[in-house]
């Protein structure tokens, strides 16, 4: 009682005082897990009021914070480099309207305005227990965009205010907000300040909302155009006759007119951003579903792909001798040569956009296919000069249209010294530079042996497997068992399989349609649909200690019939966290299937080297107990 009574007493000294001048009010959000605020933190939100009028800021005192969290002093500068927008609300109770205003990184001001309403239809107040700051609160609900939004406030302070504007307020000053049962922010102080007058400063451009929040939420996005509306299709190659004489920033034609390629300047570093691909692809002239690929080529080894792209072609690469008695240039990674590593693959619808004359009763068909897809994973591969490809492949002159753009978000990414290391990749990326199907699965395994110079921890295998044969008995259309083996021991299994193609019909204007009401793209196949991204599988490789490990994969690749034959698209990269040093009792996890795939892993799958010592611990031990028998 006492306690409550001393509140109100304080509520109504500060509702004296806050009607005979400006008032500052404190916000904060609660510690992480919910826990409560406790002192002044060093990032809060402040609002000040004057008469009708508020101004809603931050305040970040980075003396304080770097007290409390002194690991964060080079993310804070990388932090304020990146986003760098100063953005102040502010509302004007006497015209019902609030304001947005912000400042951009190179200087440009923007600014928005909406209406309120005070207590209109929808807005539910009840009472409530709390008091905040020496107030007592009421409690305000209504829904935004599904969500439920609680504000406490109180009518005792003499002001009114809040610093979550939106379209139905309550009439008072809010000191708590909550958004479905979360708090948000809470007041932490209420006091007397000096404000300049007016609160609200004259905006010279005024956007309209959803233009204003775009702008600020892409302020701190790199954005690095790659391709940008380029032909795919039979021509002859552009570019020069060795790699010496490649140039960067210039687009190149090669392998017949269907792989684009150039160099590219990256950001310097990619740690600490979310990294997105996008493709947008149109056909012009050919009519098919197409295998398409972005793809990194890696040039720090003695030979790279470039040679085969440029002047020595396929037979200047490293081979893989297959038991069907060919050999497949290009396609597993050696001691001095690495393959491309793929980005995005992607496959092409039936003709969208060139044949969307074509018509089918109730089908509206899409201009252009976007494909969008994080590829953090691989981001120690995207920064700084980096030569990247895309390829489709066609038939014909202007085959398809494509444009390929980076983007890099702030704020996120993996941390850590990442590493990427190509493993194998088989996609014939030089169709029209003679480079085979991979058609060996049959009679045959992809292996490939590759060097870890340092441990990786948390190592994992990004797989990406298609199949393909496209007729009734091919590969295509069939369930096919994928086999993983590390080492000599089997770690992964599973059957890659989409069956949602039929969703997507809407994409496949001259898909061919058959007599019981089905389309050639509703079809289910091999772990990919005509006008969509193929998601790579994240297969499990433990702790991986430094030095030679051997890959291979199985699949049970059916028979040819005639001129058709079957063929997988596989390709494999390890990533992971580049360590000096894995604990001495350092395992293997256990190998899983992927989330929704068909087969499990049969054994646990162990580092080469653990298992090495477990073999040898067993051995010592037999050896021992024959000694003591003795």
């Amino acid at each position: 009682m006492k306690k409550l009574v001393l509140c109100a007493a304080f509520g109504l000294l500060a509702a004296s005082a806050a009607a005979q001048g400006a008032v500052k009010v404190t916000y904060a959000a609660p510690a992480p897990g919910g826990r409560g605020i406790g002192n002044m933190p060093a990032l809060r939100t402040v609002l000040t009021i004057d008469g009708e009028q508020c101004r809603i800021g931050r305040e970040l005192d980075t003396l304080q914070l770097l007290r409390e969290h002194p690991e964060w002093a080079g993310y804070l500068e990388e932090m304020k480099q990146r986003y760098r927008v100063r953005e102040t609300q502010y509302i004007d109770y006497a015209a019902m309207k609030y304001y947005g205003a912000a400042e951009l990184a190179d200087g440009e001001l923007i600014a928005t305005e909406e209406s309120f309403a005070l207590e209109a239809p929808g807005l539910e107040i009840a009472p409530s227990d709390s008091v905040i700051c020496g107030y007592r609160c009421k409690v305000a609900t209504t829904v935004i965009n599904s969500n439920t939004i609680n504000y406490w406030f109180t009518d005792e302070a003499g002001v009114e205010g809040t610093v979550q504007p939106a379209a139905n307020l309550p009439r008072g000053l809010v000191l708590m907000t909550a958004r479905n049962g979360r708090v948000g922010l809470r007041a932490v102080s209420v006091e007397k300040t000096r404000a300049e007058r007016p609160l609200i400063p004259s905006f010279p451009t005024l956007v309209d909302a959803a233009m204003y929040r775009y702008r600020i939420n892409n302020a701190g996005v790199i954005t690095v155009p790659i391709f940008d509306g380029e032909y795919v299709g039979l021509r002859e190659s552009d570019a020069p006759a060795t790699v010496d004489e490649l140039q960067a920033d210039v687009v190149y034609r090669v392998s017949g007119g269907t792989i684009l390629l150039k160099k590219v300047k990256l950001p310097e570093s990619s740690e600490g951003w979310d990294i997105f691909a996008q493709v947008v692809q149109q056909a012009e002239k050919d009519a098919y579903d197409r295998t398409g690929s972005v793809f990194v080529i890696p040039t720090g080894k003695e030979r790279s792909f470039l040679e085969a792209l440029v002047g020595g072609g396929l037979k200047s690469l490293p081979a893989f001798d297959a038991h069907n008695g060919k050999s497949y240039p290009a396609i597993v990674s050696t001691a001095d040569y690495d393959t491309p590593v793929e980005l995005m693959r992607f496959f092409t619808p039936f003709g969208v956009h060139g044949y969307n004359h074509i018509r089918v009763p109730g089908q509206t068909w899409a201009d252009a296919i976007t494909y969008h897809q994080d590829v953090t994973h691989l981001a120690p591969m995207l920064q700084g000069e980096v030569w990247i490809g895309a390829y489709i492949g066609n038939w014909v002159d202007k085959g398809h249209k494509l444009t390929l753009t980076l983007k890099y978000h702030p704020g996120g990414g993996e941390q850590g010294r990442r590493v990427v290391v190509p493993v194998f990749n088989s996609v014939n990326l030089m169709e029209q530079g003679g480079q085979d199907y991979p058609d060996f699965m049959a009679a045959d395994s992809l292996r490939a042996t590759v060097e870890i110079a340092r441990p990786i921890r948390g190592a994992q295998l990004v797989y990406l497997t298609t199949g393909h044969g496209g007729w009734g008995g091919g590969d295509e259309f069939n369930q096919k068992l994928n086999t993983i083996f590390l080492d000599g021991e089997r770690i992964f299994t599973v059957i890659p399989w989409r069956e949602d193609c039929s969703s997507y019909r809407y994409r496949n204007p001259a898909s061919g349609n058959f007599n019981n009401g089905l389309s050639s793209s509703d079809l289910s196949r091999s772990n990919w649909c005509p006008g969509t991204v193929t998601n790579p599988i994240y297969v499990p490789l433990g702790d991986l200690p430094a030095g030679r490990h051997t890959f291979a994969v199985t699949i049970p690749q059916g028979a040819p019939e005639g001129s058709s034959f079957s063929y997988w698209c596989l390709s494999g990269a390890i990533v992971g966290e580049e360590v000096d040093a894995l604990p001495a009792d350092a395992a293997g996890v256990e190998a899983l299937g992927s989330a929704g795939s068909v087969g499990s892993a049969a054994s646990a799958a162990k580092p080469a080297a653990a298992k090495s010592a477990d073999k040898k611990a067993a051995a010592e031990r037999r050896a021992a107990k024959k000694r003591s028998r003795r």
